[in-house]
């Protein structure tokens, strides 16, 4: 079991494995990267592989980081993204290869996926500091919110010499990120701490926790928040081409401004991390997340109504509802899930919330004209179904927000 000082180290490794290991260079051109390679109909499904491939990825991945190492998921995690992007860098035109290098990402992003959020709290555990958590954790996502606005200032201009180099970035610092975690020591856990043998009824006993009103509703809440807040970064570099009048396949402005526009996206999310918990004792859990639900679907449809630079610039709100429900979430829910569930439930908010983005995406890429989504006849269709779609979850959410008051 690793004494106080291996535990003091890992507080200090995890703050900075997370600022390194969610930068996003690619964020700004991933959309533009791929569009200039296929049609965007297979874009579109390239996205929906993704999830759906995290969401069958999400719960094993779980169970994994409970019955075997935190710190191992977290090397797998950091290992399949660096491969990922250097599928994504050397991949040319072959559709195949990128349909590979999603998978890498989706492995990942699940393994990385509530384990994160587990190895900090057990760590703290371990040090009697579990109170510390929630501030801790609004500290960290700001600062990784900040790191993803330095990163995407660089992308966006590495973007705009050769698309392929935001990847290249990317590749080095999730190697980077896999040094940090090979030097993580286990958290202790208790003789209780770890998953059973068997998989089926590990699942069974996370899914019994949602017989709970409270986490019933926080889940159906990461479900929608999911949807809504990927829709923005979805069509983001899409919208801002068409705000300009560029081609997805010949672009010149957008994605420095892509690049600017994902920073300060970034910035606003770690002013939200930073006052989350303070607006949450404020506010309440339940009218916070409502809150900030609202001013993001009120984006869509802003979206969905006008190709207009004043939308494109309220996109830097976009953040917010992922920054402030992150942290509140991980606060409320963390705390109340045994040790030996912890990493496995919380990869169920990831599995429902990528299981209903992912049929959404799926869906989405049948509507309009598949290979001209640029125009702003398409992102109209494609947006207003998403704002239907956004505006029918929060009122459902409103409808039972007494459940998450109990």
């Amino acid at each position: 079991m690793p004494d106080s000082s291996g535990l003091e180290r890992n507080l200090r490794l995890y703050a900075w494995h997370q600022a390194i290991s969610q930068t996003l260079f690619w964020g700004p051109i991933f959309f533009l990267y791929f569009s200039a390679r296929f049609p965007v109909d297979q874009v579109l499904r390239l996205g929906a592989i993704y999830y759906v491939a995290v969401v069958l990825l999400e719960v094993p991945s779980g169970w994994f980081s409970d019955r075997v190492s935190r710190v191992a998921t977290l090397c797998i995690a950091n290992a399949a993204m660096a491969c990922a992007h250097l599928l994504f860098v050397l991949g040319g035109d072959s559709y195949g290869l990128f349909v590979l290098a999603q998978l890498m990402l989706a492995l990942g992003y699940a393994f990385r996926s509530g384990t994160d959020s587990s190895f900090h709290f057990d760590t703290l555990a371990g040090l009697d500091r579990s109170p510390e958590f929630g501030p801790r954790e609004a500290w960290i996502h700001r600062n990784s919110y900040l790191a993803i606005a330095g990163s995407a200032i660089v992308g966006g201009g590495l973007g705009a010499l050769d698309l392929r180099l935001s990847y290249a970035a990317q590749a080095l610092f999730c190697v980077i990120a896999l040094g940090i975690s090979l030097a993580m020591r286990e958290p202790p856990r208790h003789a209780d701490g770890y998953a059973p043998s068997g998989f089926v009824r590990q699942v069974a006993q996370c899914l019994s926790y949602l017989r709970q009103p409270f986490l019933a509703w926080i889940f159906a809440y990461m479900v929608l928040m999911t949807t809504t807040a990927h829709v923005p970064w979805e069509f983001a570099q899409p919208y801002v081409a068409a705000v300009f009048g560029e081609a997805l396949t010949a672009v010149e402005r957008t994605p420095l401004a892509t690049g600017v526009l994902h920073a300060a996206i970034a910035f606003v999310g770690a002013l939200a991390a930073g006052q989350s918990i303070r607006l949450r004792d404020r506010l309440g859990l339940a009218a916070t997340l409502l809150s900030v639900t609202t001013v993001q679907t009120l984006l869509i449809v802003g979206m969905a109504c006008f190709v207009h630079p004043a939308i494109a610039l309220l996109l830097v709100l976009r953040s917010v509802q992922p920054a402030t429900s992150e942290v509140i979430v991980s606060a409320a829910v963390v705390p109340r899930v045994p040790q030996a569930q912890r990493a496995t439930y919380l990869s169920l908010h990831s599995f429902g919330g990528r299981l209903g983005f992912a049929a959404v995406l799926y869906g989405l890429s049948f509507i309009g004209d598949a290979r001209a989504v640029g125009d702003a006849a398409s992102i109209d269709a494609i947006l207003q179904a998403s704002a239907v779609i956004c505006s029918v979850g929060l009122l459902a959410l409103l409808a039972t927000v007494r459940a998450a008051r109990a």
